[in-house]
């Protein structure tokens, strides 16, 4: 039929032509030659062959041809019909700039499939994830998954029903829409070093909100109350008819906010090696107490008296309010603090697409995945504190008191960090789970300080828990390592945005806690103002008591790429 067709365009196209020669030239001559007229043929023969445009008949394979004599002529499709048939698509994945291509080439590409039709991309479309693609040809014919909402994608054009490997490991195509850029958004031009300053093309940013939880600071009792009538001697002291009002147990358990940032370059157009960075931090968690009592409610603060002036070793209270002997407020507080950052490099090793069944969904959708290696450095910093303060006004005998004691811990992580990356993209839907561990050194830093401050005068060294034995600033080096799982789920909203929420967990090995360096041994002999002569022990003292910490909670944010 295309031929018949051809031939009787070229022959009208000509005889007219023809014509309009033979008449054009009678009104100038009556007499030519045989050149001329050979020359006037072939200049009008041109002019036809560039006017003349091929057509093609786009009905289904399944439908039966019709003889050729039977054949109507029909008109050339407008341009415009073409470029109509190319429908955007809304799901974002993995795509590539598409080369410049003429009309003739579209045409050229246009071939029958199940019904479907197979086009080349105009100039400028990006073919996106979920679009089955072999070569440079791409199917429109309906939407890429049952997660899209339409039919069962490539199940239904390229893969019969079944799960058809497109892609292996260590493979992956970077001139089409292959595994390599799997979930990726790929720009016209490849980042590329450069002379003068110049701006990456290709890359990531992502802002996330952090709902976490710690592991809680483990408190020995610090503040305690008796029932009234207690005796002097036994208000507040700990196995007697005493109850711990702060301390004693972990505090800084309950949800800590926070934020988190990831940015990053592709070095690529295949996405194959990229540069990346982290930062995040949660903000400032803090637990308090604060009492005040004029004597008619009990307040003191524990300890163990390790040199009482008779008798052996025993519990025993300081009183901060007792009727008729002190009145006054005492507060505690903890606070805590936790931030890193990063810088790490990331190398495609494995990278797979075909198709699937969903979760809920029995009829196959296409999906790829890519794995990526990470390498690169680690910085972590956790920073806490204990504070105790107390403001006493002393009726027997008379006299005020502001006491302080202050206990503070601070850890700063260096590293290697060692990680997997797993991307898994279906239809709409990212999957992304990310295993790591940081190996390296932390340095353990604690300052402790006390003071003591009788009727307005000056300071003196030395509070209730924090005396010379362990005032000080003291400092090690320990190894650490700080495995961390990240688990996210992505839904594409537009072609560059992706909304999230995920999961992490992450644990750190060896760390000093303000909480576990408060020694509740103490010799009454050491309270400002000192006694002298001094006698027994030095109490109380200092020693590197170590722990472990954890972090973990979920995130919600978005991210960007270019």
């Amino acid at each position: 039929m295309l031929t018949l067709k051809n031939s009787i365009c070229f022959s009208v196209a000509l005889l007219v032509s023809l014509t309009a020669g033979t008449v054009a030239e009678g009104q100038t001559s009556q007499r030519s030659n045989s050149t001329t007229k050979t020359q006037s043929v072939r200049t009008n023969e041109r002019v036809a062959r560039a006017n003349w445009q091929p057509t093609r008949n786009t009905q289904p394979a399944t439908t039966k041809s019709r003889p050729l004599v039977d054949a109507p002529l029909e008109p050339a499709a407008p341009e415009r019909s073409v470029k109509s048939a190319v429908r955007r698509v809304k799901q974002v994945g993995h795509g590539i700039p598409v080369p410049p291509s003429d009309t003739m080439s579209i045409m050229d590409s246009h071939e029958i499939l199940d019904g479907q039709v197979m086009l080349s991309p105009m100039e400028g479309e990006i073919i996106y994830e979920g679009d089955v693609s072999y070569g440079n040809e791409v199917s429109y014919g309906g939407d890429s998954s049952c997660d899209a909402m339409g039919g069962c994608g490539c199940g239904d054009v390229l893969c019969g029903g079944g799960c058809d490997s497109m892609g292996s490991c260590g493979g992956g195509t970077c001139g089409g829409a292959g595994c390599s850029t799997c979930g990726e958004l790929i720009s016209p031009a490849a980042w590329r070093p450069c002379v003068t300053l110049c701006l990456p093309q290709d890359g990531w940013f992502s802002a996330e909100y952090l709902a976490w939880f710690q592991d809680g600071m483990s408190l020995p009792a610090l503040v305690s109350t008796s029932p009234n009538g207690t005796s002097e001697t036994q208000a507040g002291v700990l196995g007697g008819p005493a109850t711990v009002l702060f301390g004693g147990d972990k505090v800084l358990d309950n949800s800590i906010d926070g934020f988190r940032l990831n940015f990053g370059v592709w070095l690529d157009k295949c996405h194959t090696w990229g540069l990346g960075g982290e930062y995040f931090r949660i903000g400032e968690a803090s637990e308090s107490f604060s009492r005040t009592s004029s004597g008619s409610t009990i307040l003191a603060r524990p300890f163990f008296n390790i040199n009482p002036t008779t008798g052996a070793a025993r519990e025993d209270a300081e009183l901060v309010a007792y009727p008729n002997v002190v009145a006054g407020n005492v507060t505690a507080r903890a606070t805590s603090e936790l931030f890193g950052t990063g810088m790490h490099l990331r190398y495609l090793r494995c990278c797979n697409e075909g198709c699937t069944s969903g979760l809920f969904c029995g009829c196959p959708g296409h999906f790829c995945s890519r794995q990526e290696a990470m390498f690169g450095y680690r910085y972590l910093q956790l920073d806490e504190s204990v504070g105790i303060t107390e403001n006493l006004q002393g009726s027997n005998p008379v006299g005020s008191f502001n006491i302080m004691d202050r206990f503070e811990t601070q850890n700063q992580f260096n590293g290697v960090d060692l990680g997997w990356k797993y991307r898994r993209t279906r239809g709409y839907w990212t999957a992304d789970a990310m295993l790591r561990m940081a190996v390296g050194v932390t340095n353990q830093t604690v300052r402790i300080n006390g003071s003591t401050s009788i009727d307005g005068g000056a300071a003196q060294s030395g509070g209730l828990l924090a005396q010379r034995g362990n005032i000080g600033n003291y400092e090690q080096d320990e190894f650490s390592v700080i495995p961390e799982l990240d688990l996210k789920l992505g839904y594409q909203l537009t072609e560059r945005f992706r909304a999230t929420v995920g999961y992490t967990f992450l644990y750190w090995s060896n760390v000093v806690r303000p909480g576990d360096q408060i020694s509740r041994d103490l010799n009454p002999a050491l309270l400002p103002p000192e006694q002298q002569p001094f006698t027994g022990a030095v109490r109380p003292n200092f020693k590197f008591d170590t722990t472990d910490y954890w972090a973990q909670g979920i995130s919600i944010g978005g991210e960007y790429r270019w």
